[in-house]
């Protein structure tokens, strides 16, 4: 492969800026952008001359709080949910992974002295196998002592086997480790990787930093990939924190910016997504702009995200609020912020089995997992 930018496929609209109601006077306000994309395909090289139009709703979903699902946390990083119904949770410092059933939260099985909890690593990104009840697998993205790596550990009820390597020598570092992983439509795991603090890698095709990665459940290179032979799906990022697909298998991820222009992306396969030679929407040759970007990392820093009806919900940890971004027809529209600051920070979100939203603050060892309403 070689070191030669790949031209974006997503025609970048004019960048518009719009006022939101729910931005304070003092607060600039998220800048939206960017033309619908076709969904992604397997092959590469022949994608859809166009996506299906997604209808546009008629308004957005009220938000209410709900239950209280879980409190006692220690720094809880990442939540699914098995078919069960039962929440996991992961604890980035203690190497714990949580079950969250009936009320009662119980340690199902621990990383221990796997993770090394420095800075912003330890035990992060989690998800449930793609064939779970014939193969009861847990896949976890973890800090180790020399790497960031992807482990699976087979689940049952009485706890948790010993962790398998899918995937080693993912760079690490005090900050920007990335550390989302989420299974896709398609049956691929799908990996956010951060820069390790080495920013030049993100553009450096052979290195699997500032990356997202597409691989097998067993870690090898997914079919279809831009590059064979190569787990590299898209490059160009930052810090990824937040993958999710809308309605028609487009993939979304929300990056961390420097200080400045925190992003929400539409991915395309093989797509440059600029860092660290641009941030945000300039519209420069050769990168693909954010549909999203909120110029103040202070009113967002966007962690995990669910789209539930085409509408994605974004946990924002310096912003102390939950983002809803209409997304219709592949583009981006007017984000809107709820429950600014009354929970602190938020670190993931998902979609509970009973279409609930579910939340888990950042707040030590006094997090939380919250349900929102979103009817």
């Amino acid at each position: 492969m070689t070191g030669q930018r790949l031209p974006p496929t997503l025609a970048t609209a004019v960048a518009v800026l719009l006022s939101l109601a729910a931005c304070t006077a003092d607060e600039p306000s998220p800048i939206v952008g960017g033309s619908p994309a076709p969904p992604p395909n397997t092959s590469v090289a022949s994608p859809p001359a166009t996506a299906p139009a997604s209808p546009q709703p008629s308004r957005l979903p009220n938000l209410s709080p709900g239950d209280l699902r879980a409190e006692g946390l220690n720094i809880p990083w990442a939540l699914a949910t098995l078919p069960d119904g039962s929440l996991l949770v992961t604890e980035r410092e203690t190497g714990d992974i949580k079950r969250v059933a009936d009320g009662e939260t119980t340690t199902i099985g621990t990383l221990g002295a796997e993770v090394a909890a420095a800075g912003e690593g330890g035990l992060l990104g989690l998800a449930i196998g793609p064939d779970f009840d014939a193969d009861p697998r847990l896949f976890v993205f973890y800090t180790g002592p020399t790497d960031n790596r992807i482990s699976s550990l087979t689940y049952s009820e009485e706890g948790l086997g010993q962790p398998e390597e899918v995937l080693t020598g993912l760079p690490k570092a005090n900050i920007h480790n990335g550390g989302r992983i989420k299974f896709g439509p398609d049956g691929y795991l799908y990996v956010g990787t951060g820069d390790a603090a080495q920013a030049d890698t993100a553009q450096d095709p052979d290195s699997l930093a500032g990356k997202i990665l597409r691989i097998t459940a067993d870690g090898e290179p997914a079919s279809g990939n831009p590059i064979a032979g190569s787990p590299v799906y898209s490059l160009g990022h930052r810090n990824v924190q937040g993958l999710a697909w809308d309605s028609a298998d487009r993939l979304w991820a929300s990056e961390f910016g420097p200080e400045v222009d925190d992003e929400l992306n539409l991915i395309e396969p093989g797509g440059n997504y600029g860092w660290p030679a641009v941030t945000g929407a300039p519209g420069t040759a050769g990168f693909i702009d954010a549909q999203v970007v909120w110029p103040s990392t202070a009113t967002s820093s966007p962690s995990g995200m669910a789209i539930v009806d085409d509408i994605a919900y974004i946990g924002g940890l310096r912003g102390e609020r939950l983002w809803q971004v209409p997304l219709i027809a592949g583009t981006a529209n007017t984000p809107v912020s709820h429950f600014d600051g009354e929970y602190g920070r938020l670190r993931d979100v998902i979609q509970g089995t009973d279409g609930e939203l579910l939340i888990a603050t950042n707040q030590g060892t006094e997090s939380r997992v919250i349900t929102v309403d979103a009817s």
